[in-house]
């Protein structure tokens, strides 16, 4: 019969914490450059939209690139549903949604989508906002409304400022 390595819990907790330095080092020094790497990634994309102008979405209209764009609120808080709508009259009559997409100022959130679905007969597209929680007491989402892809118009940049 073959006998374990390990006969006792002290030999036990020695095994586990030499394993824990060893796997912590190789993070350190293999994983930690990559995880840099990444990060730096984002934090290019983030400076490479800040030269875009955004427009801060409240309950009063907001005109940028030909579009005006409002919410049914001034202050957007986490999990509360929000009502945008945005009227933008160049777009072609064929595109029936626009594509909302937001990101987190301060804190990486994940992407938000949202469809915004024009109302027939006019240049009105509107959805529902329902932003997802976090920790902070404030926080600025940016993002993107964005016509379909076969349209030529550019997207326009919003922000919106949830507070809890």
């Amino acid at each position: 019969m073959i006998q374990p390595v390990v006969r006792s819990k002290r030999y036990r907790n020695v095994f586990l914490a030499l394993s824990a330095f060893t796997g912590s080092y190789f993070f350190f020094d293999d994983g930690l450059p990559q995880l840099r790497a990444v990060v730096g990634d984002q934090a290019a994309l983030a400076k490479d939209n800040s030269s875009h102008t955004y427009c801060l979405l409240s309950n009063e209209k907001c005109a940028i690139d030909g579009a005006n764009i409002k919410l049914d609120r001034n202050i957007i808080r986490p999990m509360e549903a929000a009502k945008i709508q945005i009227e933008w009259p160049s777009l072609p009559s064929q595109a029936e949604t626009l594509e909302l997409t937001l990101e987190g100022e301060e804190m990486m959130m994940g992407v938000y989508r949202q469809k915004l679905i024009r109302q027939t007969g006019t240049n009105l597209y509107s959805g529902e906002l329902v932003l997802p929680f976090c920790v902070s007491d404030e926080m600025t989402w940016q993002g993107k409304i964005a016509p379909p892809a076969n349209s030529s118009q550019q997207p326009v940049y919003v922000s919106i400022r949830m507070i809890k």
